[in-house]
């Protein structure tokens, strides 16, 4: 059965396995017989045991010891160590990352108020020296009731006051202020014409009543009449300036009153006070192109880029070309000038003026404003027209550009600077200058001149357009043109720009 159960076990597919049995040949002799047993080997001679060592002597404790020691204590530990040190830093460095990158850095906080407050580039005044304050005087023994005497100092200032009350009463009364043109008249008409009410009233208080004289009946000033009559209804005392600064006020105002009463003074005022912008344009289009073109000069500089828009597009060039030529205006050109604007104030027919003969010489005399003009004159001429007129002059002035065309500015000047030098440049302006100039600019060069600018830059500009007065914004874009030329000025002395390139 187990025969058959082995052929069964092994058989597979076709593969077939016999078993059967085969008769071994009998042992031989020599391999039945057990094997001799083998001799038995001499016991190895036992070592007798070593000694003992004898003890070491413990070494003395020192710190070079105690370093090795430790250094063999840590030694394992060094790589978690450091792991766990710059794991630490790298997390300091992610958290720090994460709350840093991308903010205004504290330079940059520092910059932007200095920008906001107007003092970027300027040095900052240096504290004096206090000197050592004096040892606290003893106090003296308490004064006994009674009434105060004044000081020398307030005895002084009520002399100086009677004084002066006393010299302008005597004024008072021996002007004819009726018919008086003077000063003092001037001075008075001024105040109630610029509405100084609380001025005007204490005139009245002090001087008398005889200041009401002095005010026209002929309703130029009624209006003004009118609302210092009702101030005067609804009069605060409170509100008046007192005796001392009155006086000081009315000193100061009497001198320049007095200044501006004197004849060439009251032309020249004459163009602000007395003419509007279409005036002055057609005024401009009636005289010969060379006092035109010194007329023009004179127009005050608030109101040049409203009467240069009105004026005729070959005017302007005519005016440009006159005014590059020259930045002098002789003696005899003046007194002929002057005498048309009093025949035009006047409503007089103006004064035949002859144009310089070609033998005469034309630059002499005192310089004007020549640059300032021409400042408002030439962006609003297209750059084939500047061109022209830019080679015309260098063609008098033998290749070279007269030195005083370094004051000339227009915003299209700062637009070809290159980008890096401009950023330069504006750092070197106040911010409040550049504030007050930008806003005087057409609505688009603005626009496009703030985009140009970093966003620090033009949150600051934008921050600091807004003013107190049309006076303070005229202050302050007067300071940014003379600022802006300097640093013009300063680039093309380096050679960075170029005068004739910037004009075109």
């Amino acid at each position: 059965g187990l025969v058959k159960r082995l052929e069964q076990l092994l058989s597979k597919g076709w593969l077939r396995v016999d078993v059967g049995h085969q008769v071994l040949a009998p042992v031989s002799a020599e391999l039945s017989e057990s094997p001799p047993p083998k001799p038995e080997m001499p016991p190895e001679p036992v070592e007798p045991p070593a000694p003992p060592p004898e003890p070491v002597a413990p070494q003395e404790w020192d710190a070079k010891l105690a370093l090795r020691e430790l250094w063999v204590e840590l030694l394992p530990h060094f790589a978690w160590m450091i792991a766990l040190l710059l794991g630490t830093l790298a997390a300091l460095t992610l958290i720090w990352a994460a709350r840093r990158v991308g903010k205004e850095s504290v330079e940059e906080k520092a910059m932007l108020a200095q920008l906001a407050a107007g003092n970027l580039g300027k040095e900052e005044p240096q504290a004096e020296a206090k000197p050592e304050e004096p040892p606290p005087e003893p106090l003296a023994p308490p004064e006994p009731p009674g009434p105060k005497l004044p000081s020398p100092e307030e005895l002084e200032e009520a002399a100086i006051l009677a004084e002066q009350r006393r010299l302008w009463t005597e004024r008072i009364s021996q002007a004819e202020l009726a018919k008086d043109e003077g000063g003092i008249v001037e001075l008075l008409r001024g105040w109630l014409r610029n509405r100084e009410f609380p001025l005007l009233t204490k005139a009245l208080f002090i001087l008398g009543e005889r200041v009401s004289l002095a005010f026209p009946s002929d309703g130029a000033l009624a209006e003004q009449k009118v609302e210092f009559a009702d101030y005067l209804r609804h009069l605060d005392d409170r509100k008046l300036p007192s005796d001392a600064d009155f006086f000081r006020t009315l000193n100061q105002h009497a001198i320049s009153s007095t200044l501006l009463s004197q004849s060439d003074a009251e032309i020249f005022l004459s163009l602000r006070e007395e003419f509007g912008t279409v005036g002055l344009s057609h005024l401009i289009e009636k005289l010969p192109p060379r006092f035109a073109a010194l007329l023009f000069a004179m127009v005050p500089a608030d109101a040049r880029n409203e009467v240069a828009r009105a004026l005729a597009p070959e005017l302007r060039v005519e005016l440009s070309e006159q005014l590059l030529g020259s930045n002098r205006i002789s003696h005899e050109e003046q007194e002929d000038l002057f005498a048309a604007l009093d025949s035009a104030r006047s409503g007089l027919p103006l004064p035949q003026l002859s144009e310089p003969s070609e033998h005469q010489i034309v630059d002499r005399g005192r310089e004007f404003d020549a640059p300032g003009a021409l400042s408002s004159l030439l962006p609003q001429l297209d750059a084939e027209d500047r061109g022209a007129l830019l080679t015309s002059a260098l063609q008098r002035s033998s290749g070279v550009l007269p030195g005083w065309y370094e004051q000339i500015l227009f915003p299209d000047m700062l637009l070809k600077v290159p980008k890096d030098l401009r950023v330069d440049l504006l750092l070197e302006v106040d911010v409040r200058a550049l504030a007050g100039w930008s806003s005087l600019q057409p609505t688009a060069w603005q626009e496009s001149f703030l985009a140009q600018l970093a966003p620090t830059m033009q949150n600051a500009v934008r921050a600091n357009q807004a003013f107190g007065s049309r006076a303070d914004q005229l202050r302050f874009a007067q300071r940014g043109q003379q600022e802006l030329v300097a640093a013009l000025q300063k680039l093309a002395a380096q050679g960075k720009v170029s005068y004739q390139e910037m004009l075109v």
